[in-house]
């Protein structure tokens, strides 16, 4: 088998695990137009907010994962596991896709676990530093590990299987004027543009500073701001500092690449996919990574960006809103630092992630 016709991709929950196979099945489609691609998620996921933008059919079962906390619905996961894994297995058996590929998430585990059993090709990828617990346990069974960091070839016992080509980009991205995303947002070009967001879900940490920044850097007169704070936090924070002119509030931008396009400098975390995304695009970034991510990965992101020029790392239980408001206004008075941390930025990225990644598994195909 040379040219793939029907690839399950599994993957999803956040924006991180959605992303890279989206990156993914773009690639599959612009090599292969005729393949029959689908997509596997939850109903509660990102996935299913942006089913309509993702542009692929989705597929929904239903799985989630263990409150640490005693909760009560605790009880009911191994019967929705159960539930999934008998529904996928019939399911598999009617459509015998070629290759399913995950890319992290609760949704990955039963798709991947089940395909591997019936002898579909199984690849799954791990965006970050320190893997997940779904690709740890899943490398057992699938054929391929691809890596976006090298250091993550430590936890895998499984080496022959692994290949590191980065983390793969939508290949939207970067493509569009900086007066396009001005235009979308309602900004004016003759001011500097902030883009602060979170993650798909928002980031606590970060509203909550910026709730008190925002209004003093938009005070200046010299600065506007895109936020997206996230649907937990987005009436609240709407409420408190909507009325400020050059503010374009969200709670989730779908359109990131128009924000990128309109962008001087960006305040986010340091998740792989946003890391991943920066790089790419070679964009000057804050960077404030989430305290409680398994084994500090983010802050070890944010770090290695700050060590070759690119960013800012930010602690965010160690700084204060002076400190942070001056670092802000610094950054975007001075065009030098600014064009050398693009540049820095842009020489970090791995453009060519989602190319690489099906080049070798079609090769992987041809030979199998």
């Amino acid at each position: 088998m040379s040219i793939p016709k029907k690839i399950d991709f599994a993957g999803g929950g956040t924006a991180g695990h959605l992303f890279p196979a989206l990156a993914l099945a773009q690639e599959f489609q612009n090599r292969f137009p005729s393949c029959e691609i689908q997509f596997w998620g939850t109903k509660k996921g990102i996935e299913y907010r942006l089913r309509e933008q993702i542009g692929f059919k989705l597929k929904t079962i239903r799985i989630r994962g263990f409150q640490r906390k005693f909760n009560l619905s605790n009880i009911m996961i191994p019967f929705e596991i159960l539930g999934s894994m008998f529904f996928l297995k019939f399911y598999f058996l009617f459509r015998r896709p070629d290759l399913v590929i995950g890319t992290g998430g609760y949704v990955s585990g039963p798709v991947l676990f089940i395909a591997s059993r019936l002898g579909i090709f199984t690849a799954i990828h791990e965006q970050n530093s320190y893997p997940g617990a779904t690709t740890k346990i899943l490398s057992r069974w699938v054929k391929k590990i691809y890596l976006s960091y090298d250091e993550s070839k430590k936890y895998f016992q499984w080496q022959q299987k692994i290949r590191i080509f980065g983390n793969p980009i939508r290949e939207i991205q970067g493509k569009h004027s900086r007066s396009a995303g001005l235009d979308e947002f309602g900004l004016l070009p003759e001011k500097k543009t902030l883009f602060i967001f979170g993650g798909s879900q928002g980031g606590l940490g970060i509203n909550k500073l910026m709730i008190e920044i925002v209004p003093k850097l938009l005070a200046e007169k010299k600065i506007q701001v895109i936020w997206a704070t996230g649907p937990k936090h987005f009436e609240n924070i709407k409420e408190q500092i909507d009325t400020f002119d050059g503010l374009s509030i969200y709670q989730f931008i779908d359109k990131m690449y128009l924000a990128y396009a309109a962008y001087d400098l960006v305040i986010c975390r340091a998740g792989a996919t946003t890391v991943a995304e920066l790089t790419y695009l070679g964009v000057p970034a804050i960077l404030i990574p989430f305290p409680y991510a398994t084994a500090n990965h983010q802050e070890f992101n944010a770090r290695e960006l700050e060590k070759a020029g690119a960013a800012k790392c930010i602690i965010e239980k160690k700084t204060s809103c002076e400190e942070l408001i001056k670092t802000i206004i610094e950054l975007l008075n001075n065009e030098k630092i600014l064009s050398e941390m693009k540049k820095n930025s842009k020489n970090l990225g791995r453009p060519n992630a989602a190319f690489d990644i099906v080049s070798d598994l079609c090769d992987t195909l041809l030979f199998n």
